[in-house]
């Protein structure tokens, strides 16, 4: 069994991806530009039903572009496919099966907090909890911590799940063993459970740090201006961490092809070529 090692394989992937940031702005330029687009067109005054249709719409492309995205980026780390012709925006079947494999990995990180919050009653809990900020409540104070004691261990938990299973998306980017791969995915990261954990936080967490302290930032600066700009930059972020989580599972894949993390940059991960 292969021991994977989050901290150097985390350093790995953020190496290939400041290595490849050409290939990056690339790949996810085009599908930035579509979620820009999405954000002027909800801007101008909607009435209800349209406005929600257009969220919709937002949430979709940001569903399709992440497939589309994750996969050319992918294959640019493990076949070398890259190339800087025109931007893409092709989706075929294989971004429509990785999508697939998508959802059904981020069903595994989402249910148990959706279904936590359905039995507490999401919406009378929450808003009661989080109005201790108004002012001094000990009820609203008691349901925030419990809360928090209540979802961090299933959001833990979750995530370690997801962790070992996203291995299969590399599997369907590269059209590699096309059989179950989630149950393959599974027996080739055990023992492994923790390790992808800890990498994975550390190729996502500071990109959603980040996300997090601009928002506040720009919500004292511009108050309710700052609105488009904070998801323009939640979008950025996301494909940022995109890139990462799949530079991450590329060099996990390496290791259990080749038995060991290189010391140096593999020919299937090395520094993208800058065209």
């Amino acid at each position: 069994m292969v021991a994977i090692a989050a901290w150097p394989t985390a350093a790995m992937a953020y190496r290939v991806f400041l290595g490849g940031w050409r290939q990056f702005i690339w790949l996810a330029s085009g599908w930035l530009t579509c979620l820009l687009g999405c954000v002027v067109v909800r801007m101008l005054p909607w009435p209800d039903a349209i406005a929600t249709l257009l969220t919709l719409l937002t949430l979709l492309v940001i569903a399709i572009g992440s497939a589309g995205f994750s996969v050319g980026w992918y294959r640019a780390l493990l076949v070398e496919e890259t190339s800087f012709g025109l931007i893409p925006f092709h989706v075929g079947g294989r971004e429509l099966r990785y999508l697939l494999y998508q959802l059904a990995i981020a069903l595994v990180v989402g249910a148990p907090v959706a279904a936590l919050c359905l039995l507490l009653g999401w919406e009378p809990v929450w808003r009661a909890a989080f109005s201790f900020a108004h002012g001094a409540n000990t009820r609203a104070l008691l349901f925030t911590v419990g809360g928090v004691v209540l979802l961090l261990p299933l959001i833990v938990l979750s995530v370690r799940l997801a962790a070992r299973l996203a291995l299969a998306l590399a599997a369907v980017a590269i059209d590699d063993s096309p059989g179950r791969l989630l149950r393959e995915a599974w027996r080739h990261t055990k023992g492994n459970g923790r390790a992808l954990f800890y990498g994975w936080l550390a190729v996502t967490m500071p990109a959603a740090l980040l996300w997090a302290v601009a928002t506040v930032i720009l919500e004292r600066a511009l108050g309710g201006l700052a609105a488009p700009i904070v998801e323009l930059l939640g979008d950025l972020c996301y494909f940022v961490a995109l890139a990462l989580t799949a530079g991450f599972f590329s060099c996990v894949m390496s290791q259990f092809a080749e038995g060991a993390l290189p010391d140096g940059p593999t020919a299937a991960l090395e520094p993208l070529p800058a065209q």
